[in-house]
């Protein structure tokens, strides 16, 4: 059996209405004891959000996401700690990357050319992630699995090229195809992707970063609401490090590491 250890994202989510931990990491004590729990847990990156992305989420100002993150980036890169910054919007990118963090985190997959000659001039990695919705946050949209799929292929060959045209190296590039809402209400659609996780990376021959961590379709899988869906997420994350996914962005990153040593252990 083929065995590849992902490196893991561990989720701090510095906001009051993100789906699964809302309001707990809001103030900035908070969020950096998560972080540095998160790193002593076994994650390798912490995944900085300051804004919601779910369908419910209210908008926040670019400049209240900076003022949200800057403390805890500040002490965090001050420990040289690996850093990734969930963000969509390219005031709240600029100032990752004048910080010299080392991953931004972009939903919308960086449909902004005005902020491409900063990214080609920086080494920070991009992850860019596909959803139906292309901008903005997570909407419910009913859709077919397959259609997604060969749509997810469409876009990231687009804006593959798109990156690379404007000086972007493909080894800076992490593609992420999304999952739950942002593939569809429909939760066979993230099923689906995921069983074709291999084709995906063998098509692209780029890493594949993850993240099912708690999502809706497992929540319909199992039958469990939000809080009760880490055994479903921890059978998905394992499943996915058995496939070869390079990067799984998770909220339990104890579970995730305790397993993937153990599987290491015994194969």
């Amino acid at each position: 059996m083929k065995f590849f250890r992902p490196q893991i994202l561990g989720i701090v989510n510095i906001t009051e209405d993100s789906f699964s931990d809302g309001g707990l990491y809001l103030n900035y004590d908070q969020a950096l004891e998560k972080s540095l729990k998160l790193i002593e847990e076994g994650a390798d990156i912490i995944d900085l959000g300051a804004a919601s992305s779910n369908p419910a989420a209210k908008e926040i100002e670019p400049q209240e996401e900076i003022n949200r993150l800057k403390p805890v980036i500040d002490n965090l890169l001050a420990r040289n700690i690996s850093l990734s910054i969930d963000s969509f919007k390219p005031e709240v990118q600029r100032y990752a990357l004048e910080n010299k963090v080392q991953y931004l985190n972009d939903i919308q997959g960086f449909p902004y050319p005005e902020i491409y000659p900063e990214l080609a001039e920086s080494n920070c990695k991009l992850i860019v992630m596909h959803s139906i919705q292309r901008l903005g946050p997570a909407t419910v949209i009913e859709t077919k699995p397959e259609k997604v799929f060969a749509e997810t292929i469409d876009f990231f060959l687009q804006r593959i090229k798109l990156l690379q045209n404007s000086g972007i190296s493909s080894n800076r590039i992490i593609l992420d195809p999304g999952m739950g809402f942002f593939l569809g209400s429909n939760p066979e659609s993230s099923i689906y992707v995921l069983k074709n996780i291999t084709r995906l990376k063998e098509y692209f021959n780029l890493p594949i970063l993850v993240s099912v961590s708690r999502k809706s379709f497992l929540g319909t899988i199992v039958g469990r609401e939000v809080n009760e869906r880490g055994s479903a997420t921890l059978a998905a994350e394992i499943y996915l490090s058995l496939q070869g996914v390079d990067y799984i962005r998770t909220h339990d990153v104890r579970a995730l590491s305790d397993a993937l040593k153990v599987f290491k252990t015994l194969i």
